[in-house]
């Protein structure tokens, strides 16, 4: 009889690439599963941080929960326009990031938390 052992690593792991971002940009979740993050960040703690939150919006986009368009957001099932950095919320331009959106306060509430 056969038996099957868990793999002690995700079978699906997600590729994270450091590149240059613009300031002010510590990471970033893309559409085809993999995350972006600052070349710039040199804090082990900090790239943790930002990799276990970017990790969160790609579980959000697996489970079809968030997607975006260069002119939109769209969280469960709703569209939000979305231009020079910022998203239109409840009927205001709100800069992307913003702890006021659902998608982005679930990811700071499971992200790893940063010890300073």
């Amino acid at each position: 009889m056969a038996f099957r052992l868990k793999p002690p690593y995700p079978l699906f792991p997600t590729s994270i690439y450091k590149i240059n971002e613009e300031d002010g940009v510590n990471g970033r979740a893309n559409k085809n599963g993999t995350i972006t993050i600052n070349s710039n960040i040199n804090d082990p703690a900090q790239e943790a941080n930002t990799i276990s939150h970017e990790q969160i919006h790609v579980d959000q986009m697996k489970a079809g929960e968030l997607d975006y368009e260069d002119n939109s957001l769209t969280w469960k099932g709703k569209t939000y326009p979305r231009k020079n950095g910022k998203i239109k919320y409840k009927g205001k331009w709100i800069p992307e990031g913003s702890k006021k959106f659902p998608w982005e306060a679930e990811a700071f509430n499971k992200e790893i938390p940063l010890k300073r």
